[in-house]
């Protein structure tokens, strides 16, 4: 049985309203808490652009006997509150979030894991100094998992992406309905047991007071993905070559967000940065199987 989080809190985080005293509109943030709250060892998971903080409740679980470790629902996902405009939904405001929760909560050094987008919110923290604050520097990150993204993204895995999360957001007249729907979407997670398939639809949605079901997804996330697309791409290459903490970066072996040739060259300089290849997985591994799981513990403690 997938275990539950013990603890969930929120965190008030700015937004495009918040003045820079921190007065004025803020938005709460979800955090589901695991393991010890005293403990110094820290561990963020972040998820990707459409998912929320319970798809880390497995390896949260696994790594609790080390860590106190803290999955954040993204503003717009989850349990957290939307922000008010599409074009909130953006990496910068993600990051200033995480360094409002880490701010909070005191924290000065943390492991990071973070899949797809929050692959892409770690990157920021870990090698771009300009978007840490005094509070929070950038090297407060130990150690970097980054799981199938990287400084270079694949066109044609945007695209695919754009046409499931700029869809005018589905009801369904039950959970079965909702869950059957969703096949398509995470078949590229890889082999999973029912159980997991549920324990993802089933965190990722509820019921309306109107008897209909829905996804836990601001739809306005699909509005600013698309925008997006029309923007000439930012070159993330500096950022990644920047990064020089320890640095695991995974890769679905069938991904089509993160290709072999954009792994390759991200790893060209190993100092600190090594991959690994996750079997009969796309985009993105889901991070609950055993021996993925040992890995990254393996590398954590290391």
């Amino acid at each position: 049985m997938i275990p539950k989080p013990p603890r969930k809190f929120h965190v008030d985080v700015p937004t495009a309203a918040t003045g820079a005293d921190g007065s004025g509109s803020t938005r709460r943030m979800a955090v589901h808490d695991w393991g010890e709250i005293t403990n110094p060892n820290v561990l963020v998971c972040v998820h990707g652009l459409s998912r929320n903080g319970r798809d880390f409740d497995v390896i949260a679980d696994a790594l609790s006997d080390r860590y106190r470790v803290l999955c954040p629902d993204v503003i717009g996902r989850g349990e957290s509150d939307w922000y008010a405009t599409a074009g909130e939904y953006a990496i910068p405001n993600y990051v200033a979030a995480m360094l409002k929760m880490l701010a909070d909560l005191g924290i000065q050094q943390y492991d990071w894991i973070g899949t797809s987008m929050g692959g892409l919110i770690g990157m920021a923290l870990a090698g771009s100094p300009s978007l840490a604050n005094a509070s929070m520097p950038s090297s407060g990150m130990r150690k970097f998992v980054i799981n199938d993204v990287g400084p270079e993204i694949e066109r044609a895995a945007l695209e695919r992406i754009a046409m499931y999360v700029s869809a005018r957001a589905p009801t369904f007249p039950d959970y079965l309905s909702l869950f059957n729907a969703a096949q398509i979407a995470i078949a590229p997670f890889g082999p999973l047991t029912d159980e997991q398939k549920h324990h993802i639809i089933a965190t990722s949605c509820h019921k309306r007071e109107d008897g209909q079901w829905e996804f836990k997804t601001d739809p306005k996330i699909g509005e600013a993905f698309v925008a997006g697309l029309k923007l000439q791409p930012v070159d993330l290459w500096p950022i990644w070559d920047s990064v020089s903490i320890p640095t695991l970066v995974l890769r679905g072996v069938h991904s089509d967000l993160l290709s072999q040739s954009t792994l390759n060259k991200m790893i060209r300089s190993p100092l600190n940065k090594r991959a690994l290849t996750v079997e009969d997985t796309g985009h993105a591994p889901m991070l609950m199987d055993a021996p993925t799981i040992a890995e990254i513990r393996a590398f954590l403690l290391s």
